[in-house]
């Protein structure tokens, strides 16, 4: 039976045991997680946490609606039996009817498991790279415009350091392309501050930087560690960063350290023709997920949602 938890109800110890445990285990999934970039989420919940569902909602003009957090590429249904992922559909009956809207991102495990909401869903685009092989492997399917774009970053005297703080690439992103977008609130800014603590002191996080001969840094990457994954999580970059390749240089930093790993790199993305050119010059397998939207909203609220 599939049931309803408000957040104070839920066992979050047999919820991470669920996530942790699932085939399509992702760290977006985990109670920590979720505690951040959606305070006093809910829960769908199978039987004894034999599968999960988080609620991630807020309300507004009144109206209780399920929403994707910030920093949270993908949600929906975690089981420790993929025989299970069988009642996605059963799971989003199962919505209580006091959510009026929902607009989330299901994780790609669940692509195929939802035919009767063909009409309702989008399929989205994320970038994966098997990281199971010798880097040597690896390089071989790098575009000859990353190579070359490597071999710039090197030419240039750019070099990679670990750095033990992520605030310096948030600031970077913000001084930088923060500038040109607007779906980036500040309060945004100060969730991924405190998820980004929250990922470092239970060692899931790794932030790189390349820095010029004048040890100034011209781009930031962070990485977190997800289960059999490592996610792309977050950048800065400036007009020398671009320039210079640094970019490019960071994630083959990133590769060469840790392939041959039994694991892949999620890129998290994207959408956007560039970027998706970008992720896939290293390699990169198209993965798709749902995008999926229902509306239970009243009246003339119904219409301009649709």
């Amino acid at each position: 039976m599939i049931k309803y938890f408000k957040h104070r109800d839920i066992d979050k110890q047999r919820w991470d045991d669920c996530v942790n445990r699932s085939a399509n285990a992702l760290v977006y999934a985990n109670s920590f997680y979720l505690d951040v970039v959606s305070p006093g989420w809910d829960a769908l919940v199978l039987n004894d946490y034999d599968a999960v569902f988080p609620l991630t909602h807020r309300k507004k003009y009144g109206i209780a609606y399920i929403c994707q957090p910030p920093f949270t590429q993908q949600l929906g249904m975690f089981s420790k039996d993929e025989n299970n992922f069988q009642l996605l559909e059963e799971f989003i009956h199962a919505i209580p009817s006091h959510f009026r809207y929902a607009d989330i991102f299901l994780n790609s495990a669940l692509t195929e498991k939802l035919p009767s909401y063909k009409n309702s869903s989008i399929q989205m685009m994320t970038h994966h790279l098997d990281l199971k092989r010798p880097y040597s492997e690896i390089a071989q399917n790098y575009s000859e415009n990353l190579k070359r774009n490597i071999r710039k970053a090197n030419f240039s005297a750019l070099s990679i350091q670990k750095s033990i703080s992520a605030l310096e690439i948030i600031e970077l992103f913000r001084t930088n392309r923060g500038r040109e977008i607007n779906n980036v609130s500040n309060s945004d800014y100060v969730i991924l501050e405190k998820l980004l603590d929250a990922l470092q002191k239970r060692d899931l996080l790794t932030v790189l930087k390349a820095v010029n001969e004048k040890e100034e840094t011209c781009a930031g990457a962070v990485f977190v560690h997800s289960h059999n994954s490592s996610i792309f999580l977050f950048s800065g970059n400036t007009e020398e960063g671009k320039t210079k390749g640094a970019m490019s240089l960071l994630i083959d930093y990133f590769i060469r350290n840790n392939s041959d790993n039994n694991a892949y790199l999620d890129f998290e993305g994207s959408v956007l023709p560039s970027l998706a050119r970008f992720y896939k010059s290293f390699g990169s397998d198209e993965v798709v997920y749902l995008h999926l939207k229902l509306n239970r909203l009243p009246g003339i609220f119904r219409w301009l949602k649709k």
